[in-house]
């Protein structure tokens, strides 16, 4: 036949893991086409051949009816002479040379399997470990690739019969399915005392069950480690689980038992109920119902809960008819990396966890739960983990790329043919603990993808961990400063190639001229930028400790003012507050700062936060959750243009402040009105710079832009001043996007060259 044709076809991209072999196999023998179909490295080859028309209809399909958790990025077909196959069949995968950067997070139980798991009489009801094709741990338990049980953690569970019947079926929900399992081969759970000891049931989900609805803190072993685990609705086991994990009020995440139990304490929108229902199961930012169903403990002085639905099997055997709600936090002490293996996790947690619920499948890479929120109609990152690990997205680079990030909220990012892949969040590196998962992590992604980076940047400060061990490497070293480093990723991510006006405001990171900035407007593109204003310096004492205590913050600060702080920070003795004095006059411990985050801590304080935080921006955190929205108020500020730039100055606006503590104005319409005032000082500062400039796009970035408050009316005014503006959606807008953004510019740099 004239029309017969033979196409070998490379698929890039999430092809692994996901179903993706089997609906080829499906579609092929459909169509009525022989060949074959591999994974080789991290792609998927075709060889595929039969009638034109056919061939056709098969990339189509390809292109068109793909698995839903795949996301095919390249997409090649090459013509090859006609061979004559007489079927069509799934070849064993090859190593390959592994150029892609594409790997599936985990993915949570599908609708499918937990259908055969409320069945009794199923071979698999409430097996806690039920997965198939198109769902169950991916990216926690690989090794190495290509994707196959045996470069999983799943190799020590050989199959029973009657699964490899499943998985050798073309017409299966199993067929090539690596996880594939079940009571008779898969793995099993066991319930443990706090030292380890077996405690003999027969089921121990229900056990566990029964004693979280007994007031007891389990840990529980999930997909990509241990969540500390106790009854929601029970205060008491509540504060008990604070006190033992040394987390007095930094809020708790919630698992609900379904959607139902999210309604009863959240608002809930379409979009959200999407997310919370959908393939990845995060934690999702929810606005409070205004009676509150749970205690003000869960989430202190928050207008938002944490919230997901379980995402693995075994989470919904700890639920009941009684049991609608379970604190699900991560399972370390808190600062701590995530606790993945059992032997570590009971000697770390067995002074909280009263008992365990474990399992005999391995854990590779720890992987926390991810966390987004819902912003201006989009899915917004906030901390990259569990179902969004590894992260990947198009950039170019020149060479082989690896970025270190930052110091704290640490990720990693490698750039090699036109993508990025970024790790999950790692923690503050300063932590040793988190500083071997560092390391662990550069490592199992050198072999994981098979690269050896080229170039490694890393961030201005020499001091800074992650640049301490980029100098340690072989290899060019690119230091890029934070800054430019956070207007960078976002542009990256939307894409935006020309130059742009970036607002960025966070609350550390190294200037170029050894200053502590953060409040910043830079103007330029990826590859280069200029500073064109900043907040105005202020000279803070205390060197690392400012950080964990606003108050000294805003004693700094007014005494830049020649103010007195005693009367407006009561709960500091008198002693303290001159120490920071003597020490300011005699230049010990101070620091230039133009941190937008450090007078968000100024203006907390005097709003009343005068104790130190017992988590990251707690003290701006709160300040945000006391604005209200119906508040017009606005402060005095000014703005100078001078030859090096605007400088937005803050004196009159904490002037402001205090003459309205004075005068008892409630601490709500405080908190709006310093919201408001940055907000539009901003905007004015914007609108010079446009005017000088010519440019339109703004692009805002950085932690402080994680307050929704601010954010949300930032942009709606910016729009209104008819900018284009862009903001952090795929990657977190505070630092642990910092490594994606330092591979940015990096990579624009190499363009330049």
């Amino acid at each position: 036949m004239n029309d017969v044709k033979r196409t070998i076809i490379t698929l890039t991209g999430i092809v692994q893991g996901v179903g993706f072999r089997p609906f080829v196999y499906r579609t092929a023998c459909r169509l009525g086409l022989f060949g074959w179909v591999e994974n080789q490295g991290s792609k998927v080859i075709i060889d595929v051949e039969g009638p034109e028309e056919n061939i056709r209809s098969f990339i189509c399909a390809l292109k068109n009816e793909s698995p839903k958790n795949a996301e095919i990025a390249e997409f090649d077909m090459r013509a090859q002479p006609f061979l004559g196959y007489t079927d069509f069949s799934i070849r064993a995968s090859t190593v390959g040379v592994n150029t892609a950067n594409f790997l599936s997070g985990d993915i949570a139980v599908c609708e499918s399997c937990m259908k055969e798991f409320n069945a009794p009489g199923n071979k698999r009801y409430e097996y806690p470990f039920i997965c198939c094709t198109h769902c169950g741990p991916r990216y926690s338990i690989i090794k190495r690739l290509p994707y196959d049980r045996n470069n999983t953690t799943m190799v020590e569970f050989e199959m029973c019969p009657q699964c490899e019947v499943e998985y050798r079926s073309s017409g299966d929900r199993r067929f090539h399915a690596q996880t594939n399992c079940c009571p008779d081969c898969g793995p099993i759970l066991k319930l443990l005392d706090a030292r380890g000891n077996t405690v003999d049931s027969s089921d121990p989900a229900k056990m566990a069950r029964e004693l979280i609805r007994r007031g007891k803190i389990l840990g529980v072993k999930g997909i990509g480690g241990y969540h500390l685990c106790c009854n929601a609705e029970d205060p008491v086991a509540v504060q008990r689980l604070r006190k033992l994990k040394h987390r007095p009020q930094k809020p708790l995440a919630i698992m609900a038992r379904d959607i139902e139990a999210v309604y009863k304490i959240c608002e809930v929108s379409g979009l959200e109920k999407a997310i919370l229902i959908g393939s990845r199961k995060p934690i999702l930012l929810l606005r409070k119902k205004v009676t509150e169903y749970l205690s003000e403990d869960i989430a202190p002085k928050q207008k938002r809960l944490g919230v997901m639905l379980p995402y693995a099997p075994l989470q919904s055997l700890l639920f009941s008819d009684d049991l609608n709600f379970l604190v699900m936090t991560s399972g370390n002490i808190s600062g701590s990396p995530i606790c993945y293996q059992d032997g570590a996790a009971i000697q770390t947690l067995g002074s909280i966890a009263e008992y365990f619920l474990i399992h005999n499948r391995k854990i590779n890479v720890p992987v926390d739960d991810a966390v987004v929120k819902i912003f201006d109609g989009y899915e917004v990152l906030v901390r990259c983990g569990r179902g969004y690990a590894p992260l990947t997205i198009p950039l170019e680079s020149g060479k082989v790329i690896m970025a270190l990030g930052a110091e704290q909220k640490s990720s990693v990012c490698f750039v090699r043919g036109g993508f990025a892949a970024i790790s999950q969040y790692i923690g503050d590196l300063n932590e040793y603990q988190n500083y071997q998962v560092f390391e662990h992590q550069i490592e199992h992604f050198k072999e994981l993808f098979h690269f050896c980076p080229e170039l490694l940047a890393h961030d201005l400060n020499s001091d800074s961990l992650s640049t301490r061990f980029a100098k340690e490497q072989a290899g060019q070293k690119f230091a890029v400063q934070h800054h430019h480093a956070h207007m960078a990723g976002c542009m990256a991510e939307s894409k935006l190639t020309g130059d742009a006006i970036g607002v960025i405001y966070d609350g550390t990171g190294l200037g170029t001229d050894y200053a502590v900035w953060g409040g910043e407007f830079l103007t330029g593109s990826s590859s280069g930028f200029r500073r064109s204003g900043h907040l105005e310096y202020v000279t803070l004492q205390g060197g690392d400790i400012v950080v964990k205590e606003p108050w000294r913050c805003a004693a700094c600060y007014l005494f830049a003012l020649d103010i007195d702080p005693c009367k407006f920070l009561p709960l500091i003795d008198s002693y303290s507050l001159h120490g920071v004095q003597a020490a300011l006059h005699n230049g010990i411990k101070c620091f230039e700062s133009s941190s937008m985050g450090r007078l968000f801590d100024c203006v907390a304080a005097l709003c009343g936060f005068q104790t130190k935080i017992t988590y990251d921006a707690q003290a701006a955190i709160e300040l945000e959750n006391l604005s209200e929205a119906d508040v017009p108020k606005c402060y005095c500020y000014q703005i100078v243009d001078t030859e090096n730039g605007l400088i937005l100055g803050y004196k009159d606006m904490i002037r402001d402040i205090l003459r309205d503590l004075q005068n008892h104005v409630p601490i709500s319409f405080i908190s709006s009105g310093f919201h408001n005032t940055v907000l539009e000082a901003t905007a004015e500062c914007v609108c010079i710079i446009r005017k000088k400039t010519g440019l339109n796009d703004v692009v805002l970035s950085g932690g402080v832009f994680e307050n929704t408050y601010l954010l949300e009316r930032l942009v709606l005014k910016l729009r209104d001043l008819n900018f284009t503006v862009y903001y952090n959606r795929l990657t977190p807008t505070n630092d642990g996007g910092l490594s994606f953004g330092q591979a940015a510019v990096a990579g624009a740099n190499l363009k330049e060259k």
